[in-house]
């Protein structure tokens, strides 16, 4: 890393922290074998940048996080999806401490709404017909990582998928979340990678919510 290429503290929004990551991915610039997926939602518009800067093709990945009942803060997995392939990736020990504290029954329930939430997800901002991704080198970007959920279920997928080369590249990241994740592809890029994480907009002077139409503007349905 540079002098001039040195993470701020927090990023002024979304698209700053695209424009600083697409310099550490210089490499994929124009590319023709690279895709660049922004996770949906938050991570679109950072991946957005990116692709723009390298001159990649750009499309979106879906992804829900499974959280414990009455505790929406904690995930204790994460299902993604594209095009025909789908993973749902548990999260060890929280998992374990589902199963403990909730019924089978419950614990089922959830992943059922969970499916069905992305699916609706998908229908109103994925295309039909999503960019290939066997053999390519794929870039994996959202908004930054708190738990690692639902990135370590795109990575599977991307797996699944045949992708020839996984790259993840996310703005922050506690050292725990890299931990799980980092070892699991070929390349991994965190710009800002704090002592005390609490949440990830805390890094961001702007964090707004993304609507749907932000979403199909960056990334057209096809």
């Amino acid at each position: 890393m540079t002098p001039e290429h040195i993470a701020p503290t927090r990023f002024s929004d979304r698209t700053a922290a695209g424009e600083f990551l697409a310099v550490d991915l210089q490499q994929y610039a124009k590319d023709p074998n690279a895709l660049v997926l922004g996770l949906l939602r938050g991570g679109v518009p950072v991946a957005a940048e990116v692709a723009a800067r390298l001159e990649l093709e750009l499309d979106v990945l879906a992804v829900r996080r499974l959280v414990m009942p009455e505790r929406t803060d904690i995930a204790f997995a994460a299902l993604a999806a594209h095009g025909e392939h789908t993973s749902l990736k548990y999260i060890e020990g929280v998992w374990d401490s589902a199963q403990l504290r909730f019924e089978k029954e419950i614990l089922d329930g959830v992943e059922t709404e969970a499916r069905l939430e992305l699916e609706e997800l998908r229908a109103r901002l994925v295309s039909a017909v999503v960019l290939p991704v066997s053999g390519r080198t794929v870039i994996l970007v959202d908004e930054g990582m708190a738990s690692g959920a639902t990135m370590l279920a795109a990575v599977e997928l991307m797996r699944e998928a045949g992708a020839g080369r996984i790259v993840v590249a996310v703005p922050v990241a506690p050292a725990v979340a890299c931990k799980e994740v980092e070892p699991l592809v070929d390349e991994f890029i965190c710009a800002i990678r704090p002592r005390v994480f609490h949440s990830v907009s805390a890094f961001y002077s702007r964090f707004d919510s993304i609507a749907d139409y932000e979403i199909t503007a960056l990334v057209p349905r096809r």
